[in-house]
């Protein structure tokens, strides 16, 4: 139990942050050099229910490299973090069940930004967050694998020499 009271709390810290950056807006502006990215205000338009509608234009290049790798790296990134913290809090976790998590978790930062006029509804946010989910669920599974390999346990013992 108290091996999952840690990994909570910081989901719970990240969930905040999530929702204070995408459903918030409450960070306008980031300035990196020349770049400026805009978290704020507020967007209008139709909802996008057709997937990858707009993941493949930013694929290829028609919306510009910067913007494409931007809102493709930045939606996938950005649930990381969940998809490594949450199989820490919820034990046995199987890929089908962090799947839905993940799909789940994108689909409640879609609705929140619509719900709360912010943002449109993009089922391909959605599919990138999941992805993201995906990438943290895994890295965490090939993480615990190589600290319980021998390999892993060979290479401390032979540090521990020094």
């Amino acid at each position: 139990m108290r091996t999952r009271i840690i990994p909570a709390i910081l989901v719970v810290f990240y969930c905040a942050i999530l929702i204070k950056v995408l459903v918030l807006k409450d960070l306008p502006l980031i300035r990196i050099g020349q770049l400026m990215l805009s978290f704020g205000g507020t967007h209008e338009g139709p909802p996008n229910f057709i997937p990858f509608k707009t993941i493949l234009p930013y694929l290829f290049g028609s919306k510009g490299w910067l913007i494409a790798g931007i809102n493709l790296i930045g939606n996938i990134i950005l649930l990381v973090p969940f998809g490594f913290l949450l199989p820490l809090i919820i034990r046995n976790m199987g890929w089908k069940q962090a799947l839905l998590w993940a799909f789940g978790s994108g689909t409640v930062i879609e609705l929140m930004q619509v719900f709360m006029h912010v943002g449109i509804f993009d089922i391909d946010d959605i599919i990138l967050n999941a992805l993201g989910s995906m990438i943290g669920f895994w890295s965490l599974h090939l993480f615990t694998r190589l600290m319980q390999s021998p390999v892993w346990r060979n290479f401390t013992r032979s540090n521990q020499d020094y």
